[in-house]
Parts: C-alpha cells; structure tokens; sequence
C-alpha cells in the first residue's frame, strides 16, 4: 500500500510540474479503490510480495525487463528522490489517510458516487492536477506574491 501511494504522489507532483498535456509519468491511471488511489498494473505486478519487502525492480511478466527510470531523465529521478524525502517516512496508512481526506480527488470521486464506486473508476487527471497545484502555489508562496502583486497594482492604480 506504501508504495502505491508514494506512486501516487508522484503522479500528482508530476501533474502540476508537467501538466496535464505534458509528459506522463505513468502509463496507468489511478482508480478508487477501498484504502485510497491505486495503479492497478502495480496492484498486479506487485501483489505477489504482500506487505514483504520489494528487493529488486519488477517485470510485468517473467519474459520481459523491468522498466526502468532512463539514465538521462534526471527530471523523474529527481522527483522520485524528493517524493522519497519529502512522504517516505510516513506509513502506509498515514499515506493512505492522506488520500481520503476530504476534497481530495479520491474523496470527489467517491463522493460523486454517493460511496458506491464501481471497479475501475479512474480518478480524472484534472482532480488530482488541481490538488497537487493547489499544493504546490500554497506552498511555494506563489498566491501570496500574486495576492500582493495585484494589491501593489491596485494600490499604484495600475
């Protein structure tokens, strides 16, 4: 479960980093399921480990490679890395509590189907867009600049 929600932050982040006509990160989309946001393909690839640790990287099945981060995409593996600093000390259920709060994208979709969603229930691309850029301008200060940038123009008349 720890895993998918990291996967799942980084989808997020990578939203409001590339947009959403930008660069995916993942082929898989997130649905709603019980404990929160899941890529299924992972689901499947992964299940077989249960909660054991996960040693190496994983082929989706045993005649192909892993995929792999490419060694020139410094922008995923920087990503990868900050999810890491930034959500890896959480548990899985903190993590997972993250997900449901209110308005969150898993919480809209649910919500939207009054708590009875059916298999394979993708989140929209466009929820979990706006959350993470919602993050991303709270933090950063940039509604605060913006707020006192129009206050500076309103003030000079301009």
């Amino acid at each position: 479960m720890k895993l998918q929600k990291l996967v799942y932050c980084a989808y997020g982040w990578w939203l409001a980093y590339a947009g959403l006509a930008g660069k995916r990160l993942t082929a898989d989309h997130p649905e709603i399921w019980r404990h929160g946001p899941v890529f299924p393909e992972l689901y499947h690839a992964l299940k077989i480990f249960g909660r054991s640790a996960i040693m190496e990287p994983q082929a989706r099945n045993p005649f192909l490679e892993p995929d792999l981060v490419e060694p020139g995409d410094t922008d995923t593996q920087k990503l990868v890395g900050w999810i890491w600093n930034r959500y890896g000390h959480l548990t899985s259920f903190a993590l997972s509590d993250l997900t449901h709060k209110p308005g969150t994208p898993w919480y809209r979709v649910a919500q939207e189907n009054d708590f009875l969603v059916e298999l394979d229930t993708q989140i929209p691309d466009q929820y979990i867009f706006e959350e993470f850029s919602s993050i991303f301008e709270r933090e950063s200060g940039r509604a605060n600049k913006r707020a006192a940038h129009a206050a500076q123009a309103a003030q000079s008349g301009g």
